[in-house]
């Protein structure tokens, strides 16, 4: 018996059969010379392939659709996308056409430079985009050989799947009559594959260094995808105690799932509001299916991360007044731009060299880039009087960068005809923010706590040393402190703040959270069901006790036990 361990990415317990496959590898792509009149001739193929391409994807998409959602079938959107964009195709076309080679070659070239480019970027979304790029590429690729889609129909029954890693198009064609599980050496939490199994409902575990080779094809398996553990040939004991916490994790699930409907209230009877982080239009559907209040952050940055030319104002407005509609009354919070960094858009990066504004992040960048910056704000102006609408403001430093921020939204309401400005927020995640807490809070209508890159910040910990940025980290004392001081500010100014970092997704940390004083909640919807069973179960003075003792932990793994120790059943 052997146990590896990885990062959980699909909840669940599956025990089956190793199937290893090397799915990522691509055959060897043809590669040869062409003459000048033979140009035409390439590019004919490739528009023949890309049609093909278009007509199989569209497929796809409506499939995918029909069968788990728009959440899921907008990935296979955005590959269509990719594929109808004009920039992407002359590229390929102007490959063939200056250097003389097969249309295969050109479009292998085109697809990974753009992917090694994309993969480099610190940026789990960016890297997320690269598998796309990739995914496609090999639909094209396939067309261009006129090769039948590799449908994964046959797998035995039972069957765990191993590889280095799975595309979007090789999880969602997966037979999963037969499939268990899914083991992977490498891939995201958020990575397509892994929302896929989520939705599919298959236990999945990733970063198991060196899987495919430590791994047999025929041996049997465990995958914990809640503990992110892999028990190779296990033994008659393991057997016995993974089926045990298989069946109480199968009745809690379903235990969790049943309370869904309930008011988030603790046992003395205080509310807690539980809203939705999203990052595209059409997750707004899952905020009404787990019966969140709304949505306490839209992240608006995929807007112009997929974008080749900067977003008009009239396409956000129509993504915004979609949001709207689907939300049916509930509150958003639409945070503007917080790009910069790790985090730049394809038509920033080719002027990386000559840009001197790529240190800044957040409400700098945006400040910066006034042109960017003006064409969202005036979006958000002129969708903010037909629902209940809010701003935010990322990465505040202090009064001044909030102050210019607020007088341009306020030129962009006076612009479309409000007589006043929507609510305005500032996101708390700086230390030097936390320093002008008094006056940001004079400056806003409430605020927004982003432990991410508040824990990153104050700990100092490089975004490279992933074992430093732990969801765990936000337990450090110090982060602690930091929270309470801007709940306590909040409350003498009667300001509102939420918490919207991946922590408040935590159960256990979100009932931290709770005993420190926040009181809304914003998290990925998935997590939501978990947070809210789990605050149901607690008075608000046992957790307000739980803050106490936390605040005067010397360690952040003092913090954990305290925690652990008032897990229900514990």
């Amino acid at each position: 018996m052997r146990s590896l361990t990885g990062v959980p990415i699909s909840p669940g317990y599956a025990e089956g059969i190793a199937v290893i496959l090397d799915l990522a590898q691509t055959s060897d792509i043809p590669q040869y010379s062409i003459d000048f009149n033979e140009v035409d001739r390439e590019i004919a193929r490739f528009h023949d392939a890309l049609e093909r391409s278009c007509d199989e994807l569209g497929q796809l998409e409506q499939r995918v659709l029909d069968e788990l959602g728009h959440t899921q079938s907008s990935i296979f959107s955005a590959h269509l996308a990719l594929l109808r964009d004009r920039q992407f195709s002359d590229k390929v076309k102007q490959r063939i056409s200056d250097d003389l080679v097969n249309v295969e070659q050109a479009l292998d070239g085109e697809i990974s430079d753009l992917a090694r480019l994309l993969a480099s970027v610190e940026n789990e979304y960016m890297r997320e985009r690269a598998l796309d790029l990739r995914d496609v590429g090999k639909r094209v690729l396939r067309q261009l050989a006129h090769e039948d889609s590799p449908r994964l129909a046959a797998l035995p029954s039972g069957s765990v799947i191993v590889a280095r890693e799975l595309l979007p198009s090789e999880a969602i064609d997966l037979d999963r009559r037969h499939l268990a599980g899914i083991v992977t050496e490498a891939g995201g939490v958020n990575s397509h594959a892994a929302i896929l199994a989520r939705a599919l409902g298959i236990p999945a575990v990733t970063a198991v260094t060196d899987a495919c080779t430590l791994i047999e094809s025929g041996s049997r398996l465990l995958v914990d995808g809640v503990a992110g553990q892999v028990t190779l040939m296990p033994s008659t004991g393991a057997l016995k105690d993974f089926s045990g916490r298989k069946q109480r994790y199968e009745r809690h699930a379903a235990t969790e799932a049943s309370a869904e409907q309930l008011d988030c209230v603790t046992l003395d009877g205080t509310p807690i509001k539980l809203l939705a982080n999203i990052n595209r239009q059409d997750e707004a559907a899952l905020v009404a299916r787990h019966y969140l209040h709304g949505v306490g952050l839209f992240r608006t940055e995929c807007l112009y991360l997929d974008a080749p030319t900067p977003p008009e104002s009239d396409r956000q407005l129509e993504v915004y007044r979609q949001l709207v509609a689907a939300l049916e009354g509930r509150s958003l919070v639409i945070r503007t731009l917080d790009l910069g960094g790790d985090k730049l858009p394809a038509f920033i990066s080719r002027r990386r060299e000559s840009n001197p504004n790529l240190g800044l992040r957040g409400l700098r960048f945006s400040l910066a880039e006034p042109e960017l910056f003006s064409a969202q704000l005036q979006a958000i102006a002129r969708v903010a009087g037909s629902g209940d609408v809010s701003v935010l403001f990322p990465m505040v430093l202090g009064p001044s960068d909030l102050r210019q921020g607020i007088e341009l939204l306020r030129r962009e309401s006076e612009a479309a005809g409000l007589d006043r400005l929507p609510p305005v927020g500032a996101m708390i995640e700086t230390p030097s923010a936390l320093f002008a807490l008094p006056e940001i809070l004079a400056l806003v209508d409430f605020i927004s706590i982003g432990t991410n890159d508040l824990t990153q910040l104050m700990l100092a910990a490089d975004r490279n040393a992933t074992e430093l940025l732990e969801t765990s980290s936000v337990l450090h004392p110090s982060v602690l402190r930091a929270i309470r001081q801007v709940v306590r500010a909040c409350d003498e100014a009667d300001r509102e703040i939420c918490v919207c970092g991946e922590a408040a997704g935590e159960a256990a940390i979100a009932s931290l959270l709770v005993g420190l004083g926040v009181r809304r909640l914003s998290m990925s919807p998935v997590r939501s069901a978990s947070v809210r069973y789990r605050l149901r179960r607690h008075r608000l003075s046992d957790l307000e006790d739980l803050a106490e003792r936390s605040l005067a932990a010397d360690s952040a793994e003092q913090v954990a036990q305290l925690l652990d120790a008032l897990r229900p059943g514990a």
